[in-house]
């Protein structure tokens, strides 16, 4: 086999352990979010919010917050540590890879980056978040989340209490009912935000972490190339990322967004481009198959159903990806701006209005 489809078979098995890892990760906060629930009740059960007034008031939010404070910040320290621990295994499977990729004959050992190497990338690289909030350190990442999910207990109770409503009825609009399984109350939102967190996290450690392996490296991994999910849940951004080529030393890297799943592999000297016969994992139409590692994600979706396409990337898409008379490379290019920013359809539209006349779409 050749070198190159080694790479990519064990980055696209490694990608599903990490998703694997991340719901595991994820499930840590299980017991935090039960205390957030438990200290809530506990504390809104001990007198009648009717009897308050606004200064009352005030001083039982300060308490509530520090109450929930205490239990992030605890959270949010076990997480930090755990994310150190899988930068480092990342970095250990990404030279491990780097080495077993070299061709029969080939002495090579991939040069393994410093622990404090990696710390201070996974620590001070922002994310690669596209859009509104973009740009974030990892700690001003988790701890924004805490201070939002705070801020929405402490609102629910405020408005409660102008509202006039019961004890009762604000720990309900809290934790949900039994009746819909406590998903329809704000801890419910909290939990969602909790698991977006903690994949986009682990997402940007494992990158960074393995771009500290490709920067010790550089003698003989020349750029690194994305690599999509090829399935319909994969985003507009990550869809016209796959296969796309970096430098090592600049681009963009993974998460392009929460609960990004792309990842990427590196290209190296050492080998020759994906042979022929060279596959990769999809789940398209039919299930879960095995692809030509040569396809990018516009070209496995043209081989898709029209119903599958319209499910993929939105109807009045994929009416233009069938009728528009572009190329899969030209539509490939309308979907991000020079930014990497997902273009809308107005914005396609001004670029090829045509193909949008061609395809029927005022």
């Amino acid at each position: 086999m050749a070198a190159s489809q080694l790479i990519l078979d064990a980055t696209i098995r490694h990608a599903v352990f990490l998703e694997k890892l991340k719901a595991g990760e994820v499930g840590k906060f299980g017991p935090f979010l039960k205390e957030i629930d438990r200290s809530i009740r506990e504390r809104l059960t001990q007198s009648d919010l009717s009897e308050y007034n606004v200064k009352r008031l005030e001083a039982l939010l300060k308490e509530v917050d520090s109450l929930l404070l205490s239990i992030f910040d605890r959270y949010s320290a076990q997480l930090n540590l755990d994310l150190i621990d899988i930068a480092n295994y990342e970095a250990e499977f990404e030279a491990l890879s780097l080495t077993r990729s070299a061709p029969a004959g080939v002495s090579f050992d991939a040069a393994m980056p410093t622990v404090t190497a990696i710390r201070a990338a996974v620590l001070t690289n922002p994310l690669s978040v596209r859009g509104i909030g973009g740009g974030k350190l990892l700690k001003a990442f988790i701890k924004g989340w805490t201070v939002a999910e705070r801020d929405r207990v402490n609102g629910v109770i405020r408005q409660g209490f102008f509202e006039g409503q019961t004890n009762f009825e604000i720990i309900r609009n809290i934790r949900g009912t039994k009746a819909a399984g406590y998903k329809d109350g704000i801890l419910a939102t909290t939990s969602r935000n909790a698991s977006t967190i903690v994949h986009t996290a682990i997402q940007h450690v494992s990158s960074q972490a393995r771009m500290e392996v490709a920067k010790a490296n550089t003698d003989v991994v020349q750029e690194i190339q994305m690599v999509a999910t090829l399935d319909s849940k994969t985003s507009q951004l990550c869809r016209s990322m796959d296969k796309r080529k970096f430098p090592v030393d600049s681009g963009p890297r993974p998460p392009f967004h929460p609960n990004c799943r792309t990842t990427f592999i590196l290209l190296t000297r050492l080998s020759e481009t994906f042979t022929q016969g060279a596959t990769r994992a999809s789940v398209g139409d039919d299930g879960p198959k095995q692809v030509s590692a040569s396809l990018d994600y516009y070209h496995w979706l043209q081989q898709q159903p029209a119903a599958f396409q319209d499910v993929a990337i939105g109807p009045v898409r994929a009416k233009l990806f069938r009728e528009g008379g572009l190329s899969v490379e030209r539509f490939a290019e309308l979907q991000l701006d020079r930014n990497f920013t997902p273009l809308t359809l107005v914005q396609m539209k001004g670029l090829e209005p045509l193909a949008f006349e061609r395809a029927g779409i005022n």
